[in-house]
């Protein structure tokens, strides 16, 4: 992927101490009103960048809701008179359109901050990216497109199973897979053929191999190229099967209690806990510290997706006032958590600066060192234009803490606003749908829905939760960032980041209209 690896000259003296942020320079000159200012300066800002590119987020997810909920609009049909295969055809038509475009704006996002080889001053490189990755991309558009129209009608039409089972939801998730792989690809081949930074590369890879001609391997071909990307794609689509699973299994849920509530609640929270502490610890053990980007993409996508679900059910209850109770006592967990971890982590970074220093020396692995020294060495350096630069292992281990821990409070935010978005939106236009059923057996408890009939009602709930998060969020932003966590990197990728969660929520509301949908 084009930029993911993307390091500026000075960045690598990141890792010979753990940056610190404005705020801590502030605290020796007796400036605690500054100081204090900052912070909030720091958390507004923060909090002003999520809230913008949640809304941004959420209106396309409404969007592609709106359009799934009208199904073939050129059949002149209403939704109640269209057959079952004409719609699911037709719902899974606009998403492959709306996450297929998408995907191109996201791989946009990362080759417009490229510079072009032959155009250094040229003021209209977005346009130029957009006409090129949309050429090579539009022919594998069709034909996915076709492939997830003439797959869905033959499963829909000759599995039975599919209306119990969404057979093509799992399908229609593949397809969209195999796009984002041919995109990957395509943009991949425009940063190293294009861009000045990808032709340095190239240079350098040719030097290497021209230095040292035992390496030369044979050149990939398109075939091996395509799998390589989609290898290191899959995390993709284990987070988009896993979270349709989720979504199944919660379809069948019954909720009649406050206590099947609260249980439900605990289990969605500790689910998404669980993955999130996984992802953390997958990526706190890799060799190279992650990209910003890839910190949020991978604790991101699975916490929007089951907050989502979570924030659905509390929509659902049939008393406002269990709803009202529900969001406090979330809002209350959330702050805990936040609090707890954040504690943990000072704990935890105090612990590791305590261990004894470790001796390290920058030799060339060619000066008779072990193979395992030689490892270890290379595992210390970090290299910075045409330069090696010792790294200090207690020192890069605590920055790399601080800043999983920066991208999982950033994603929890995120996630938090999209999923209450989305859900409402879910509610808005298919809880009374006649090609779907949100309520009969599933997530909603229907004894007296007197109080939840308006949307009104609900409109004021998902505000009153807005309200209640938007205040949490500050408090715990200003908190952290006062402790050291610096949210300021992920604004160097915001376009990216903008453009990502948009894709996350419109996966989001289409796996719940398609789980949803009655066969």
């Amino acid at each position: 992927m084009p930029g993911t690896d993307r390091v500026h000259p000075a960045a690598a003296r990141e890792f010979l101490a753990v940056r610190q942020p404005t705020l801590a320079n502030l605290a020796t000159d007796g400036s605690d009103s500054r100081r204090s200012d900052l912070v909030v300066y720091h958390a507004a800002r923060t909090l002003r960048k999520v809230l913008r590119n949640s809304l941004l987020s959420v209106a396309l997810a409404w969007l592609l809701a709106a359009c799934c909920a009208a199904g073939n609009v050129f059949s002149g049909l209403s939704p109640a008179q269209q057959s079952y295969e004409m719609f699911l055809v037709a719902k899974m038509m606009w998403f492959h359109g709306f996450f297929s475009a998408a995907t191109v704006a996201i791989y946009l996002s990362m080759l417009s901050t490229e510079q072009l080889a032959d155009r250094p001053t040229a003021s209209s490189q977005l346009r130029h990216w957009l006409k090129k990755l949309t050429w090579r991309t539009s022919p594998i558009f069709i034909a996915v497109g076709l492939a997830i129209a003439g797959g869905c009608f033959a499963i829909s039409s000759l599995l039975w199973e599919d209306r119990q089972y969404n057979v093509s939801t799992y399908y229609t998730h593949c397809c969209s897979y195999l796009f984002v792989g041919c995109t990957n690809v395509h943009a991949r081949h425009l940063f190293r053929t294009e861009t000045v930074r990808g032709q340095t590369q190239t240079l350098k890879q040719q030097a290497q191999l021209a230095r040292h001609p035992s390496r030369l391997q044979a050149p990939r071909t398109p075939s091996r190229q395509y799998l390589r990307v989609l290898c290191h794609d899959l995390p993709l689509i284990v987070s988009a099967l896993f979270a349709t699973v989720y979504v199944h299994v919660v379809s069948f849920i019954t909720i009649k209690t406050q206590w099947d509530l609260a249980l439900f609640a605990l289990c969605s929270i500790t689910m998404k806990l669980v993955i999130q502490e996984l992802a953390k610890t997958f990526l706190f053990k890799q060799r190279r510290t992650p990209h910003m980007r890839t910190m949020a993409i991978t604790v991101a996508a699975p916490t929007i997706l089951v907050d989502t679900q979570l924030r659905t059910v509390l929509l659902c209850q049939d008393s406002a006032s269990m709803t009202l109770v529900s969001s406090l006592v979330l809002a209350a967990a959330e702050i805990f958590m936040r609090t707890s971890k954040s504690a943990y982590v000072r704990w935890r970074t105090r612990r590791i600066m305590a261990q004894p220093p470790q001796q390290q020396k920058a030799v060339s692995p060619s000066s008779g060192e072990t193979p395992s020294e030689s490892k270890r060495v290379r595992a210390a350096l970090q290299r910075s234009t045409s330069t090696m630069i010792l790294v200090d292992v207690t020192q890069d281990r605590v920055q790399r803490l601080l800043a999983l821990y920066a991208a999982e409070a950033y994603a929890d935010m995120y996630a938090e606003y999209i999923a209450m978005g989305c859900s409402y939106g879910i509610l808005y236009f298919f809880s009374k749908h006649p090609k779907y059923e949100i309520g009969a057996g599933g997530v909603v408890s229907t004894t007296d829905r007197s109080a939840m009939t308006s949307h009104w009602s609900y409109m004021a709930t998902v505000a009153l939760q807005v309200g209640i998060e938007v205040l949490v969020d500050f408090l715990a932003c200003a908190v952290e960032i006062q402790h050291g966590i610096d949210f300021e990197n992920f604004n160097q990728d915001d376009a990216f980041l903008a453009v990502f969660m948009v894709a996350v929520a419109l996966i989001n509301v289409h796996i719940s209209s398609s789980i949803y949908l009655r066969g």
